[in-house]
């Protein structure tokens, strides 16, 4: 059988064609500036009509370069180092490098000869994670200069080094799971030769040294999901409360193990991770973890990389600290009571979580961000408020706002402008927490008021006190409000022309359900409407639970929804501004005693509330 195949066209022939050396037609297609124009011309034209396409590899020859680095991953299938391998490719692509990949598989006996065979072939290397011995890595990097490692420390300036500090991060896993009570904390090891298991064990060493009550227990589990969801029972096995795992792989799992067995996370065992890959947010319930810039790694591992193919010398390490992302696959250990979780606090009782409070940096700007309790329940389950409802989107369960402080809205949604009515307006404020502070029962803030232009108004000190009470319990919240810089004006819409809308002020928004509401002024929202008493109920006879809203020294008016929703709390500016000099302040508190029983009248509350302050302590 003949082959018809066309053979390419060779540089021989391009010469022969142009009537010139092989070496002019080499020199021309390496853009030697002092050939002759003439020599180029028919070089080119020669080019063009026999279609030639130099061969790269050859072009490579003649250069030196082949203008591509190799990258060895001791696993691709792990999206922390697919991160790296995108960042490294992107950035290596705008200078015109190629990045080939090399997966080691863990083996660190054939690690070395794997990275120098792919160094063969490349212009450079990166080696992350290498889990080979100190002495064997230094000389391969001796021999497959230039090199870049990223999260190994190969110490002096043998290869520019680009670290994660997993002692911290550690560290603040540990710090995270304590604040929520947890004492008995497993610790799911990586690959027993990585550089990061090492950082990690020795960052938990440091904090056990910090935190003698803590102990932590070492398990086996690799670096894999297949690692973390093998090493599930032995976990279990410890009696730990808590786990954190070498990564997010090995922690998603080990929480696949845990739903096979009936074990619930967090209630039951908590689960933090490392790396913040994309399926950590996804997972169910999405995995709490330390989040490490991939991407960003890759590449200034390039940058580095093409400084040292460049000739230039090694700088300092750079060294990225992970941040913590706290989510919902940690919570309370079962034995701790009171607030508990100083990234996500949470109001716990026995068993139960009575309610979450958030910070409210992911609340949309025009609903006033702020601090709120959320997901507020009774102990026997009765859910008692509601966050961002579809009819006032700015409820967000019990907070503090005001809708005018100086013509900054703090309450979230329209604003009501005398003459034209409910407006949208460009004047939404923040509450931005500066300091969270939680002692057992009590939690303590710190937040500035900042309006639209990004000035501080007010100082608030905030404290959310709880209790147990016979049958339920008790919730007292204060706040301290200073002017900083100017004196302040407290309206509302009822101060602005709009009559009866004298809401500002700590409002708590109920989740919808069939209720009756009362105080010592009636049965009706007319009556309590507007009305100085010092308490309000809201009754749930179907579920059987009743709150009752006491307010401090200085009685304001209710401001009451219950037809159209349920909502109550007093009122900063019912019908007249309330103003503060500079410098001045202003006392806000209102008291929350949750029952599980129906009290059908203002007797039977009269009647329940001094044994409730008295059981409370205030």
């Amino acid at each position: 059988m003949v082959d018809v195949t066309p053979r390419p066209i060779t540089m021989a022939q391009v010469a022969q064609y142009a009537g010139v050396s092989q070496a002019s037609v080499s020199r021309v297609l390496n853009g030697v500036a002092t050939v002759d124009p003439a020599i180029v011309a028919k070089v080119n034209r020669a080019v063009a009509e026999l279609n030639y396409s130099p061969s790269e590899a050859a072009r490579s020859l003649v250069r030196g370069r082949s203008h591509t680095i190799a990258l060895l991953v001791p696993d691709l299938e792990n999206p922390m180092f697919q991160g790296v391998l995108k960042g490294l490719t992107l950035a290596a692509a705008r200078d015109g490098y190629r990045v080939l990949v090399a997966d080691s598989a863990e083996a660190a006996d054939v690690e070395a000869e794997i990275a120098a065979e792919a160094r063969s072939k490349c212009d450079a290397l990166v080696l992350v994670s290498p889990r080979m011995p100190d002495g064997q890595l230094r000389e391969l990097i001796a021999r497959t200069q230039p090199a870049v490692v990223v999260n190994r420390d190969v110490g002096g300036d043998a290869a520019p080094q680009l670290t994660v500090d997993y002692v911290t991060a550690v560290k603040e896993l540990g710090a995270h799971l304590v604040g929520f009570g947890h004492r008995r904390i497993a610790y799911a090891a990586g690959p027993a030769l990585s550089y990061a298991n090492e950082q990690r064990a020795r960052g938990l060493g440091e904090f056990t040294r910090e935190n003698p009550d803590v102990e932590i227990l070492t398990v086996s589990a690799g670096s894999s999901m297949e690692g973390g969801y093998d090493a599930a029972d032995e976990i279990l096995e410890t009696g730990a409360t808590a786990v954190i795992a070498f990564n997010d792989l090995v922690a998603l799992g080990l929480m696949s193990r845990l739903r096979e067995v009936g074990v619930e996370v967090p209630d039951q065992l908590s689960i933090v991770g490392i790396d913040d890959i994309p399926q950590s947010r996804f997972a169910a319930p999405p995995l709490t973890t330390m989040s490490v810039p991939r991407i960003e790694i890759g590449r200034q591992a390039w940058n580095r990389m093409r400084q040292a193919i460049d000739g230039d010398s090694a700088q300092h390490p750079l060294f990225y600290r992970p941040v913590l992302i706290p989510r919902d696959s940690s919570g309370p250990a079962s034995h701790a009571s009171g607030w508990v979780g100083p990234a996500r606090p949470v109001l716990r009782l026995g068993d139960t979580v009575v309610a979450q409070y958030e910070e409210g940096t992911t609340v949309d700007s025009v609903l006033s961000p702020r601090p709120f309790l959320n997901s507020v329940i009774s102990r026997g389950g009765t859910p008692l408020s509601v966050t961002e409802p579809t009819d006032h989107p700015h409820h967000l369960g019990v907070s503090l706002a005001i809708a005018d402080v100086n013509g900054t809205n703090y309450w979230g949604g329209r604003t009501y402008v005398r003459g034209q009515g409910s407006t949208m307006v460009a004047n939404h404020g923040r509450q931005r927490r500066d300091d969270l502070q939680m002692d057992g029962d009590t939690l303590r803030e710190k937040l500035s008021w900042v309006d639209q232009y990004g000035v501080s108004q007010l100082v608030e000190v905030r404290e959310l006190r709880s209790a147990e009470i016979e049958g339920g319990w008790a919730l007292r919240w204060r706040s301290h409000l200073k002017a900083t810089l100017d004196a302040i004006t407290f309206g509302s819409p009822a101060t602005n022309g709009r009559d009866g809308a004298g809401y500002g002020g700590i409002f708590w928004r109920f989740a919808p359900d069939i209720a009756r509401v009362f105080s010592p002024a009636g049965t009706t929202e007319r009556d309590v409407h507007g009305a100085s008493t010092p308490w309000l109920a809201f009754t749930f006879p179907e579920r059987g639970t009743t709150t009752i809203l006491v307010q401090g020294e200085d009685e304001l008016p209710w401001f009451v929804r219950y037809a159209e929703y349920l909502g109550a709390g007093p009122s900063v500016a019912w019908d007249e501004p309330r103003r503060l000099a500079e410098g001045g302040a202003l006392d806000l508190e209102l008291s929350a005693f949750v029952v599980d029983e129906v009290l059908h009248t203002a007797d039977a509350v009269e009647q329940r509330l001094p044994a409730l302050r008295a059981q409370a302590g205030w």
